[in-house]
């Protein structure tokens, strides 16, 4: 069998593949020719003809030079402006170098001249912002266990890890090691009690609550190794149920009860308080990269209110359908978490 091709198709596919070659083709030749400008520029510094250096670096500061070059390149310029006496424009190519470059460490290379006009600068950090996502464990402690029969039998609470956490944090630097905190956060919390109601039947029920944390804390840097800085956290702060709803299902412990009940899906918000109040205490680590970090953190929330408000229709539910009356009890939670810091910096020239 013979195959055909279309030429035509051919002339077009080729014609595509050459149009999109020739943006990478500039962008190459583009940087070439950056990194040749800086060179010139260079040795026409060198030489002593300064007012050639600033034409040819203007356009390739925009976008031609990679991080190395650009940190040349500044300095370059601003060492020319030093150089004729051109102090305005020093200072705002160094303001420029700086918002680029706000974590820059002077370097034994540098030149004088860039080290005396780098030191009238200071460089503060206004903001950090941090995103965290991870997971709650929560666990329960009692105020008062209550039962239908008026006895409290039996029960067991349990609890899964894998719990949706999320928040959005904002941080202020108070001193070298201290930072004031915000935070926004989401948090889903599921908790299963395994109740016994007078060994004849036994209910599960299963709750998942839906909140808002809003914590205000403090983090305190405890030591620097290297990019790695371990932390402490203490805070405080309400949490608002958005959300809690139950799974209830009971089983007869006697195999002759055929008394079988279906699952029930319950709204609890009728039962279950509004706000809560927690207090904070955590530790975690953060390793720095080039404008912030990435945050390995581990927390602790106990909650200082009862969650069980008494009456509303969904307990009268759970007590006729399943024999199932609420506890008493605080809610907490255990937190792990992953996260990012972007820091926001602000450079400005000292007050002479």
């Amino acid at each position: 069998m013979k195959y055909r091709y279309s030429y035509p198709v051919i002339h077009r596919l080729f014609l595509i593949v050459i149009i999109s070659l020739i943006p990478l083709i500039l962008l190459s030749q583009e940087a070439t020719t950056c990194a040749e400008n800086l060179k010139n520029a260079q040795t026409f510094f060198d030489n002593g003809q300064v007012e050639q250096v600033p034409g040819m670096l203007s356009e390739c500061l925009k976008s031609g030079f990679n991080r190395e070059e650009g940190l040349t390149a500044y300095k370059l310029l601003i060492q020319t402006y030093l150089f004729e006496d051109k102090n305005e424009l020093a200072d705002s190519v160094m303001l420029a170098f700086l918002k680029k470059n706000p974590e820059y460490e002077l370097s034994p290379t540098d030149h004088s001249s860039f080290v005396f006009l780098y030191n009238k600068f200071n460089v503060k950090s206004v903001i950090q912002i941090s995103v965290h996502l991870g997971t709650n464990l929560p666990f329960i402690t009692f105020i008062d266990p209550k039962s239908v029969a008026g006895i409290p039998g039996e029960g067991i609470y349990k609890s899964k890890a894998l719990n949706l956490y999320a928040s959005l944090e904002a941080k202020i630097k108070l001193a070298e090691k201290l930072e004031l905190n915000i935070e926004g956060g989401y948090s889903q919390i599921k908790f299963t009690n395994i109740e016994d109601f007078l060994r004849f039947q036994e209910t599960t029920y299963n709750e998942t609550q839906q909140r808002i944390e809003v914590p205000l804390s403090i983090t305190y840097d405890i030591k620097n190794f290297g990019k790695l800085t371990p932390y402490g956290r203490f805070g405080i702060g309400p949490a608002f149920t958005l959300a809690s709803k139950a799974l209830a299902e009971s089983n007869p412990k006697d195999e002759n009860n055929h008394d079988d009940r279906t699952r029930t899906i319950i709204d609890r918000n009728d039962s279950r308080i509004n706000m809560d109040l927690f207090v904070q205490i955590g530790a975690g680590i953060k390793l720095k990269t080039r404008g912030g970090y990435f945050l390995a953190e581990l927390r602790s929330n106990a909650g200082a209110l009862n969650q069980t408000i008494r009456g509303g229709a969904s307990p009268e539910q759970l007590e006729f359908h399943d024999f199932y009356k609420d506890d008493d009890f605080h809610l907490n939670s255990l937190n792990f978490s992953l996260g990012y810091t972007q820091i926001f910096y602000k450079p400005s020239k000292r007050k002479e």
